[in-house]
């Protein structure tokens, strides 16, 4: 049974959880661990942060404390990549062990928050995560909960973890930049320093940089040259909107790839075009990658590079929050 006492009465008994202190120098953390037995001298350190009043006694049989009921599932919220805290104020925190893409399971993660007494919250999915970043924050709202929402967050949990991070892989790149306006140099291309940059950020095996005029079949042969040298993503940047003379896109599809999506619900990067060909992606860049510093590659490629298996659906669902 759990009651409450004045604190002048605790003297000799177990704190029952982690109490917390805010200081005037900024310090925030555990003042005294749960478990701690009160002594005379605490008394005033407790009434310091507001502690007139404290509860003791044990739980009933059917309660879980904070630090438990967060115990229990922590080592089932997480798959590869990613490591626990101990348990600290009632609260874990999960951080990545690697570089790589931080992925959700939402399904899962709202299912956990709908239970009542847990709050789980994370970075956003698809988040480009280092080694070290914080990625979630877990614990629950009470000093105690029933046991059946212990049980029912294990059994939720059954289906499979929620948090991941899947490490970047090293992808041999090809680029194929079209454009007469390129090709016979009436003006400068743009592209290449733009793709440089972006590539840079991942281990990609640049395996060339093809300039190209408006031919598709010229295109074509560029990407079936990149195809046998073992490219895993051929980038095809110049005329991808819906001019007449535009012939990328009709360029990608003239490789018999399957055309996962032309044009997405994001801004800028609106006319964004991804197809697979077995195991190697195309991806159409629009021109908004030269003047923009954020367009909807910046999301896609390195769910790639993380070998995410991309799907329509996928690109659907970047229409809220697509509006960069």
């Amino acid at each position: 049974m759990i009651e409450k006492i004045r604190v002048e009465d605790a003297v000799g008994l177990p704190l029952l959880h982690d109490f917390t202190a805010i200081m005037e120098d900024g310090f925030k953390g555990v003042l005294f661990k749960r478990g701690h037995v009160v002594e005379e001298a605490d008394i005033e350190a407790l009434k310091n942060i507001g502690k007139d009043h404290i509860y003791v006694g044990e739980l009933e049989a059917d309660q879980v404390h904070e630090e438990d009921a967060i115990s229990e599932i922590a080592d089932m919220l997480f798959g590869e990549n990613i490591k626990r805290s101990a348990v600290s104020e009632g609260k874990i925190n999960l951080t990545s062990k690697v570089t790589g893409l931080f992925t959700i399971d939402r399904t899962l993660l709202r299912k956990i928050n709908e239970i009542g007494d847990y709050t789980i919250t994370c970075k956003k999915s698809y988040s480009k995560v280092e080694e070290g970043d914080r990625l979630v924050g877990a614990r629950i709202v009470p000093l105690w909960t029933e046991r059946w929402q212990v049980e029912k967050a294990k059994e939720i949990l059954k289906e499979g973890p929620i948090f991941e991070v899947k490490e970047f892989k090293k992808l041999k790149v090809g680029c194929i930049i079209t454009g007469d306006e390129v090709y016979y140099g009436r003006i400068k291309d743009a592209f290449r320093p733009v793709l440089r940059e972006k590539l840079s950020e991942f281990d990609a095996e640049v395996l060339g940089y093809e300039f190209l005029p408006d031919d598709e079949d010229k295109v074509v042969e560029a990407y079936e040259k990149f195809k046998g040298q073992g490219a895993d993503l051929v980038i095809f940047t110049g005329g991808m909107s819906v001019d007449p003379d535009d012939i990328t896109p009709r360029a990608i599809r003239e490789t018999h790839a399957e055309v996962i999506v032309q044009g997405i619900p994001m801004q800028p990067g609106n006319m964004l075009m991804v197809a697979r060909d077995g195991g190697v992606y195309l991806m159409g860049v629009p021109g908004a990658s030269i003047h923009s510093k954020i367009t909807s590659f910046d999301f896609f490629l390195p769910r790639v590079f993380a070998g995410v298996d991309l799907k329509r659906e996928d690109f659907l669902e970047m229409a809220e929050g697509g509006l960069l």
